[in-house]
Order: structure tokens, then C-alpha cells, then sequence
């Protein structure tokens, strides 16, 4: 598998084909994408609470369809956050092709196994500690934003995101499938 360098740290990059995905990955583009975005987040001399936050994050998978995620099926972005693995979606990752847009959603997630290590390796326990948390990682993800160049309006859609409960909440059902059922 093939390995891109994050403030020192190989992070592994891994492609998976979902459940009724409709196109294929170009791996060799998205590689291509991810090696910049990388390269941006290496020039910066980061805090080190986000430096460690970057380099938390143990792999990116690049998705299209459906995958199985921590027993539910995912049809959009998310973190594994006790295994590190930011599961990414490939059609979003391209439409999004600035490397510090890029990076700041990167950041967001890696953020979210700050989160979790810091509960005691605990997911939240509801949808409240769910939105407390996307609150908080978009707030972070903000300052990350800021210090990776961002236009002003992308920091303003982040912020009017952090702001707005009921889009946290859409957003945090929407290509959540049920969990799957575990037989002993």
C-alpha cells in the first residue's frame, strides 16, 4: 500500500471499492491529491496540539458506494476514530481540489480521534455528545483553516456549519446506514 508523509509520520493510503459504487477510483489522482495536501501540511509550523492531531491519524481510505464502518454502512466521509482510519470519500476528495480545503477536512477528522483518546477511548454516547463534538472539531477545524490560507468564505461556511444544530444533526444521519447485526 502506498504511504504519504504527514509531519514525519507515514500515514497509509488504501482504495476501496463499496457496495453499488458507480464509478471506479483513479488511484493514481488521488495519490497525486493527497501528496499535495500533505505537502501543504508539511511547510506550515504548526501548534503542537495540531501537529500531533495530524499525525494521529494512522491511514486514508478513499471510497466510492457503501462501506462498512464501525457496524454501520457509510455512504459519505468518516472517521474510525479507535483504528485512525479516515475513510474519505473519492468524488468528494476531488470536487474539493484545493490542498488547503483539503487539509482543513482532513484536520477535522483527525481532530475527532483527539476527541475520542481524550474520553477515554470512548465514541459519544448520543446525538448531544455527537453534536458537542462536531461543534468543537469545527471549531478547531476553523483555526486550522485560518493558519492553512483559506478563502474567507470557506472559513465563513465552517463557521455558519459550527453554528446551526439541526444542520450538525442532517448531517451527521445522512449516508448513515444501520448498524449491522453481529452473529455469535
Amino acid at each position: 500500500m502506498p504511504n504519504v508523509t504527514i509531519l514525519d509520520r507515514e500515514t497509509t493510503v488504501s482504495f476501496l471499492t463499496g457496495v453499488d459504487a458507480v464509478r471506479s477510483l483513479d488511484n493514481d489522482e488521488l495519490l497525486r491529491g493527497v501528496a499535495d495536501m500533505a505537502a501543504l501540511i508539511n511547510r506550515i509550523d504548526w501548534p503542537e496540539r495540531y501537529r500531533e492531531a495530524f499525525r494521529g491519524m494512522k491511514e486514508i481510505v478513499f471510497f466510492e458506494g457503501r462501506v462498512k464502518v464501525n457496524g454501520h454502512w457509510m455512504e459519505r466521509p468518516c472517521c474510525d476514530e479507535d483504528d485512525a482510519v479516515f475513510y474519505w470519500k473519492a468524488e468528494e476528495f476531488m470536487r474539493n481540489t484545493d490542498a488547503d480545503v483539503r487539509a482543513n477536512t482532513f484536520f477535522h477528522d483527525c481532530w475527532h480521534v483527539v476527541q475520542f483518546k481524550e474520553s477515554g477511548n470512548r465514541f459519544a454516547r448520543d446525538q448531544n455528545e455527537q453534536v458537542e463534538r462536531e461543534v468543537d472539531a469545527t471549531g478547531q477545524q476553523i483555526e486550522v483553516a485560518k493558519l492553512l490560507g483559506c478563502q474567507p468564505h470557506e472559513i465563513s461556511h465552517l463557521q455558519h456549519f459550527m453554528n446551526d444544530n439541526a444542520v450538525i444533526v442532517a448531517r451527521l444521519k445522512e449516508g448513515v446506514g444501520l448498524p449491522m447485526h453481529h452473529t455469535a
